[in-house]
Parts: C-alpha cells; sequence; structure tokens
C-alpha cells in the first residue's frame, strides 16, 4: 500500500470493524474508503467488498430493497479468489450470515424493487441478527 503508513492502515480498518459492529454502517465504509483508495490487488478489492457488504446493511436500515439487492450481488464477487480468512476475517462466514440476514429483503415481491417506490418501506430485517465481524486474528500484529 502506497501512500499510507502501515500503522494508519490498521488503525482505520479496526475502527471500522468496530463501526460496523456497532450497526455504523455508514460511518464503517466512510473509514474503509479511506483505506481503499490507497490499496491495490487483492487488497483493493477486499476493502471494496467491506465497505459494500456495510452499504447493503445501510441500504436495509434506509428501508430501501432495491439498494439492498444491487449492492449484494456487486458486493459478493469482491471477494472471489481470496483466501477464506482474509485479513482475520472469515470472509465465508461473513458472506453467509449477511446473506441470511438479507434474504427475507430479496425474497419480496417484485414490486417492492420498482424505482418508483421510494425508499423508506419497512423491511422484514431482525435487527437483533445483524452480521458482526469477528477478527480470527489481527492481521497488523507483527
Amino acid at each position: 500500500m502506497t501512500g499510507f503508513a502501515k500503522s494508519d492502515e490498521a488503525e482505520l480498518f479496526h475502527e471500522g470493524v468496530t463501526l460496523f459492529n456497532d450497526g455504523q454502517w455508514f460511518e464503517a465504509h466512510e473509514t474503509w474508503e479511506d483505506i481503499w483508495h490507497m490499496a491495490s490487488g487483492s487488497k483493493k478489492l477486499f476493502y471494496q467488498g467491506l465497505i459494500q457488504c456495510a452499504v447493503t446493511l445501510e441500504h436495509a436500515r434506509r428501508g430501501n430493497p432495491r439498494g439492498v439487492r444491487s449492492v449484494w450481488a456487486t458486493c459478493v464477487p469482491k471477494f472471489d479468489g481470496l483466501d477464506e480468512v482474509y485479513m482475520g476475517i472469515n470472509i465465508r462466514n461473513l458472506l453467509y450470515t449477511l446473506g441470511k440476514f438479507i434474504e427475507p429483503v430479496l425474497e419480496l415481491p417484485i414490486a417492492r424493487f420498482d424505482p418508483s417506490v421510494l425508499r423508506g418501506q419497512t423491511l422484514p430485517i431482525n435487527w437483533q441478527q445483524a452480521p458482526r465481524i469477528e477478527l480470527d486474528y489481527d492481521p497488523f500484529s507483527s
């Protein structure tokens, strides 16, 4: 990663995880974006995938099923080719829990996804089951 000290990346990475786990998905996405701009290769795709996980949840919070569906569809492929556990995050588990969480939204009748339907819809979401990121290891520890 050029232009970014490893300590800065570590701080922003961990801050984003904390924000994500606290349900502050918009803020997590903003924090990870700072790192994503400086990343390259597989790490860039990884950060973009994390950002899109957070944005998927933010669309759900805002009652936007179309946003949930479209961002989720672009999110999943960002993790293709990465190790199952990448930078301490079990990618398969994160995608599984997020997918199960939004599944009731994705199964809504097609009319709910019409662009003319405004955001702010009540969605069939159990917020108590919102996915969290648990680190298997700290990717920045020596």
